[in-house]
């Protein structure tokens, strides 16, 4: 009986199409277009941390770690585009929760697809 070889460079990843806000000045006028970014799935770290955050309560939630989960899951693109953290702090706590939001349901429809 032959042994298949399993290859782990091989494995089909999913990613989740994002796009970044749009940059504007101070009249709101669009001075530039957000950037559209692949992101990976979340390392353990990241996901762990944001499951910490949805378990806390709002106002024991430190905003802090909000943004540096943020600022770590949409580092983790395969675009390899880097964003800065005064780009990810543009957007308030609202975008942010409404962001991890999306971004823990695209990590958990992985686990309900049986493919």
């Amino acid at each position: 009986m032959a042994v298949k070889e399993f290859n782990s460079n091989k494995i089909k990843r999913t990613f989740w199409p994002f796009t970044l806000k749009d940059k504007t000045d101070e009249d709101g006028e669009i001075t530039e277009r957000g950037k559209k970014i692949l992101v990976r799935m979340p390392k353990k770290g990241v996901f762990e941390a944001i499951k910490q955050i949805q378990t806390e309560e709002e106002e024991e939630t430190d905003i802090t770690a909000v943004y540096d989960i943020m600022e770590a899951v949409l580092n983790n693109n395969m675009n390899r585009a880097h964003i800065k953290r005064e780009d990810i702090e543009d957007y308030d706590i609202e975008e942010c929760s409404a962001i991890l939001e999306a971004y823990m349901a695209f990590v958990d429809q992985l686990k309900t697809n049986p493919n």
